[in-house]
């Protein structure tokens, strides 16, 4: 085993997954329940104690004020999400995810985890990055690399089939859409261009059924927000059974009523046919910019679980004229490419030669003023770092002030295409002292370096500066402080939780997961026995009881102290 063991997560909007790098292949590691999937679910407990996955999943219709999903959608911003009487922000909802994630990868390791990559939608902006990033911190991770969601699908599928060829990735997850091409020759994955739509995905199918639903039973509106949970579940049924039959029905018993719905492929097509259209436009533009056309590519790759529905199948066989291929599952790839990944970070001889390129998925510049007519004019985008540019990337621009005897130039930083700002996506601004100087003599070179990472730094030196100054982007909505981040540290580690999450169990089922490991025979099945009584006291959530347990499995594990050492 490696001395250093990096974990590849995929943090999504409906599923999330950890993989690691071990005997030469990227390997999913089980949840508690056994299962390699743990849904994106945070809750609360009738005791108050802290729940994740499955167990959170199972409550989320009925206990929906102590339940929250989907909260990824919300990374970036300063939204707030309520459980029971606290409000979290999406990045600390996240942060318990994480960290059960991080703790499922430790109890099968036998090891502690540290440093992990995590993946995200190619088409996150930086403030959202950074959360990302503040997650990970938050759950005691160094995170030392972001990846592109489609990215590492294709990773995973490079691995897979490794020959040249050219291939797009079409990533439709729970919440998120992502496309990718994908160039593959002599050991290297470039990636020519991404796109996506970061508000699309499984989620607004779910919705579009719900309002169906709506629309056929009218009553049900009024007794909005309350019902709204249940209609979602049903919704989410509906659309998975209408993944393998013409026709489902859904059942709801409300009021002392059953209610049902019956829908059919026709009427599922016609509620989503806006969500289809979406999916076309990041496909032409990711091709446009990959300069690609539709015939030069040699395969179609699926990944996310929305890509389950026939209706999407059916959509990008038509706008593609082939089918589709979805070699890996699809809930699983992405995270199997984040072990892999993970592989690469570990420098591991069996992916030594693999060499992996990415693009930036959009266009990053400043404001600018124009001036026509005698007249200036405020409000325009220049672009500084074009989108789908090879990372990392640094470039500099050169720019002149626009008044007499300024004393300070407000440097304005946008993400998008548009012309105008408006139409652009605010990071963030820094404020820049200049000397007062005649307008167009004092120039500022702005210079904009994007890793790997999609991380954005700011740098500008002024005509009369003898050294560049990087500066920090301040006033970025709905990014977290310092002072916010170790604010929310201590909530969290003060929030209660299960027994079985506490560090002293932790601690003392990792040791019996490590010796385990190491002994053999008879004394492997004893160590078996203890350690099942001992999960059996947390699962009973019974202080006193787990106390008293605790105490004699440590004594019962300390014979063999000096053979394995903790």
């Amino acid at each position: 085993m490696a001395a250093r063991q990096v974990a590849g997560i995929d943090l999504g909007t409906t599923n999330s997954a950890v993989a690691v790098w071990q005997d030469g292949k990227s390997q999913l590691i089980a949840n508690k329940q056994g299962a390699l999937l743990t849904p994106s679910v945070v809750g609360l407990d009738d005791q108050g104690n802290l729940i994740t996955g499955q167990l959170a999943l199972a409550r989320l219709s009925t206990h929906p004020h102590l339940t929250q999903a989907s909260f990824k959608r919300f990374m970036g911003t300063e939204a707030t999400l309520r459980l029971g009487t606290q409000t979290f922000r999406a990045e600390e909802l996240s942060a318990i995810l994480l960290r059960q994630l991080k703790e499922d990868a430790e109890r099968w390791l036998g090891q502690p985890i540290v440093d992990a990559v995590i993946t995200v939608p190619a088409y996150f902006n930086d403030v959202q990055r950074r959360a990302v990033k503040t997650a990970g911190t938050l759950a005691g991770l160094n995170v030392l690399r972001l990846l592109n969601e489609p990215t590492a699908a294709s990773l995973a599928f490079g691995l897979l089939e490794n020959r040249e060829q050219k291939y797009l990735t079409f990533d439709l997850g729970g919440g998120t859409f992502d496309v990718s091409i994908i160039d593959m020759f002599e050991g290297v994955i470039e990636v020519r261009a991404s796109s996506g739509d970061v508000q699309l995905g499984g989620d607004d199918f779910s919705e579009a059924i719900c309002q169906w639903m709506l629309n056929q039973q009218p009553e049900f509106k009024a007794a909005l927000p309350a019902v709204k949970p249940l209609l979602l579940e049903e919704a989410g049924r509906l659309k998975c059974l209408l993944s393998s039959v013409p026709e489902a029905t859904a059942e709801l018993y409300w009021q002392e009523k059953t209610w049902r719905w019956t829908m059919s492929e026709e009427a599922l097509a016609h509620c989503c046919q806006p969500l289809i259209a979406r999916l076309q436009q990041p496909v032409m533009q990711a091709l446009h910019d990959a300069r690609f056309a539709l015939h030069d590519l040699d395969h179609v790759l699926l990944v996310g679980g929305a890509t389950r529905m026939p209706l999407v199948r059916q959509a990008v066989a038509r706008l593609f004229g082939r089918f589709p291929r979805h070699d890996l599952h699809p809930d699983e790839a992405v995270a199997l490419g984040a072990g892999v990944q993970a592989g690469m970070v570990m420098q591991d001889a069996a992916v030594e030669d693999i060499i992996l390129t990415d693009v930036m998925p959009f266009s990053l510049g400043v404001e600018t003023v124009k001036e026509s007519y005698g007249k200036q004019e405020e409000g325009f985008f220049l672009p500084l770092i074009e989108r789908n540019t090879w990372l990392p990337v640094s470039k500099n621009k050169i720019l002149y002030t626009v008044a007499d005897n300024q004393t300070h130039v407000l440097l304005k930083i946008y993400q998008g295409e548009g012309r105008r700002i408006t139409d652009n996506v605010y990071l963030g601004e820094m404020n820049i002292d200049i000397p007062p100087r005649p307008r167009g003599e004092v120039a500022l070179d702005v210079r904009f370096t994007y890793t790997l990472d999609g991380l954005l730094e700011v740098t500008c030196q002024h005509s009369d500066s003898p050294s560049a100054v990087s500066m920090v982007i301040e006033k970025v909505p709905g990014q977290m402080s310092a002072e916010q981040i170790a604010q929310s540290l201590q909530k969290l580690n003060d929030l209660k939780r299960h027994p079985r999450d506490r560090q002293e169990n932790r601690e003392l089922l990792l040791h019996g997961s490590r010796l385990f490991a190491f002994l053999l025979g008879e004394e492997r099945a004893w160590i078996d026995n203890v350690m099942s009584v001992f999960e059996q006291a947390l699962e009973s959530q019974d202080e006193r009881r787990i106390a008293d347990v605790r105490q004699k499995v440590e004594e019962a594990l300390a014979q063999f102290e000096e053979r394995a050492p903790r």
